[in-house]
């Protein structure tokens, strides 16, 4: 049913923008772009889960310049998992206000941070931090744990010289899904560009909805965030770092990443060292995602080769320690793995 619902949405959207095009006399080829990147990888891990061929992910965006000043944005993804579960990831107006401010208005990635704001063909390593994403799979669940999108608006001021952008944003902060309350998240982001490289900082502030228990109750809990960064690009050594810090389904959550970086000129070679802490759960989370969680510790090696700007083949081993289980009884086990990845990238 939802990719139904999917292709239904994206053939209505695809329909209102060749019509607007239509009308101004333009064809639509000459306003439309696609762009997007696929990743196949293989995995080999130490523990008893099972070696495996993996499609990680896929993400198709379509661009449509309605006019000079607002462009429609569609983005189908595939992440992970089982079965062809095709997502519409995100799908969104952009309107260009004046040359110093632009509105987003629909289903849009967040500004957040760094790693959770940048998309992962621009990542090094296989996955983000997990103090950024985690995973359900694992019980280590981070602030974007559902992706990295929401429905809302968000305002940016694009900068002139050397100020920063600036992003403030309201969304429901439910992720992809419809709100659970009235309580809407907001946000801001600061971000700075310069020659060498990027550094920012990011705040978050809202509340997360979801049914637990049984029979099912509607459990809200606070959802806050902050976080800092930085990135000196590899010329050719390079270092990276993030730090975040906050409150999601009942529990304080902080973790960093630092990560080295060395450009050989026909790709890079990266260490990252990044550890993650959630800590013991309150009582309203006790049927909740992330209950067997503690800490995550991982030490990341690698190498990226760019065969050209299009393809890169990654090469990572992750030795990293998970700790879990329930309270009173929680144990450390390894978790470590190491795999190959093949990514393309069009635009």
């Amino acid at each position: 049913m939802s990719r139904i619902v999917t292709c239904v949405a994206l053939v209505a959207m695809l329909t209102s923008m060749g019509t607007a095009l239509a009308q101004e006399g333009t064809s639509w080829y000459d306003r439309v772009s696609l762009m997007g990147y696929f990743q196949a990888r293989y995995e080999a891990f130490e523990g008893p889960k099972d070696d495996e061929f993996m499609f990680r992910q896929m993400y198709l965006t379509l661009k449509a310049d309605v006019t000079d000043d607002t462009s429609g944005l569609i983005c189908l993804s595939r992440v992970g998992g089982e079965g062809p579960n095709i997502d519409l990831y995100f799908a969104y107006l952009e309107h260009k206000i004046n040359d110093e401010w632009t509105l987003q208005v629909g289903q849009v990635p967040c500004w957040f941070g760094l790693e959770a704001w940048e998309g992962s063909s621009s990542r090094l390593v296989f996955e983000r931090a997990r103090i950024l994403e985690g995973t359900t799979a694992d019980g280590i669940v981070g602030f974007w744990w559902q992706g990295a999108s929401d429905r809302g608006v968000w305002l940016r001021r694009n900068p002139t010289g050397s100020e920063p952008m600036i992003v403030l944003g309201a969304c429901n902060g439910q992720f992809r899904e419809a709100d659970m309350n009235s309580h809407k998240n907001i946000s801001l982001d600061i971000k700075w560009a310069r020659d060498w490289g990027l550094f920012g900082a990011s705040w978050l502030d809202g509340t997360f909805s979801q049914m637990v228990g049984d029979p099912a109750a509607k459990v809200t809990t606070d959802r806050s965030a902050v976080d800092a960064y930085i990135r000196y690009f590899p010329n050719p050594w390079g270092f990276q770092a993030e730090w975040a810090d906050g409150e999601l389904l009942g529990r304080d959550r902080d973790g960093y990443y630092l990560q080295g970086m060395y450009n050989t000129g026909t790709g890079t070679a990266f260490v990252r060292w990044e550890d993650y802490n959630a800590e013991a759960p309150a009582a309203v989370d006790a049927a909740q995602v992330g209950v067997g969680s503690e800490g995550y510790q991982a030490l990341h090696l690698g190498y990226a080769w760019d065969l050209d700007p299009s393809n890169r083949i990654t090469v990572e081993y992750i030795d990293a320690d998970r700790t879990s289980g329930a309270v009173g009884e929680r144990e450390t086990v390894g978790d470590s793995y190491g795999g190959v990845q093949w990514q393309f990238s069009f635009r």
